[in-house]
């Protein structure tokens, strides 16, 4: 018995299934992170990704990451104790190291209101010493990074949230800095069920990763 061809409509339907389930798989997040939501691979950043950190927070903050120290009982500028670090490839002698204060021992300088500080440094590996550099750095509710590259470097993706909703922002590498390329907003029905949509980058006078105001911008 012959069997049943597929009509054109059918076709269709299942090359954008397809497509749609390849879209997913690439945009599916090799990295999240919480306020308090440990990542895997989790481990102790070394002391060029401490130095990097210490060199982006103030005066302060490394004085309260010492009077955390010592009320826990540990070495005195043992800062590493303190942070957690996640490697992620990015290919041609490149990685991003993700950064963040740890859960356990918890230290409250690098966090805040439902909100933690998170840093982003490159770490080229192709010259006689690994260079290390700062790509972006914030506070907020939730970060992940994807698989998706732009100039050979991953996508990546920041939120800040409110009681009321919360704010993403989808980032690309232009080559010197991480910009702005999508924005979505995140509010709640009548039944508590999530409802995301896009919205304006640059719509309003707060940050396009924060609805809480943790930072106002020099510009977006």
């Amino acid at each position: 018995m012959p069997r049943p061809r597929l009509s054109l409509t059918a076709l269709i339907v299942l090359c954008f299934a397809a497509m749609a389930q390849a879209a997913f798989a690439e945009d599916k997040p090799l990295l999240t992170a919480g306020t308090e939501v440990s990542s895997p691979g989790e481990v102790r950043p070394s002391n060029e990704l401490v130095r990097v950190v210490l060199g982006a927070i103030d005066k302060d903050d490394v004085q309260q990451l010492d009077e955390c120290l010592s009320d826990e009982g540990l070495k005195p500028r043992d800062y590493a104790a303190l942070l957690r670090a996640v490697e992620i490839p990015a290919g041609a002698g490149r990685s991003l190291w993700f950064v963040r204060p740890s859960l356990k021992p918890y230290c409250f300088a690098l966090y805040g209101a439902h909100l933690f500080r998170y840093f982003l440094i490159e770490d080229q590996q192709s010259g006689a010493q690994p260079r290390y550099r700062l790509l972006y750095q914030n506070g907020g509710d939730f970060f992940a990074i994807y698989r998706q590259q732009s100039h050979g470097l991953n996508d990546i993706e920041a939120t800040g949230c409110i009681v009321s909703e919360c704010r993403s922002a989808r980032m690309s590498f232009d080559g010197s800095r991480y910009q702005t390329v999508r924005c979505a907003r995140t509010t709640w029905d009548n039944q508590r069920r999530e409802v995301t949509e896009p919205r304006r980058c640059g719509g309003d006078d707060w940050r396009d990763d924060q609805s809480s105001g943790f930072a106002r911008p020099s510009g977006n």
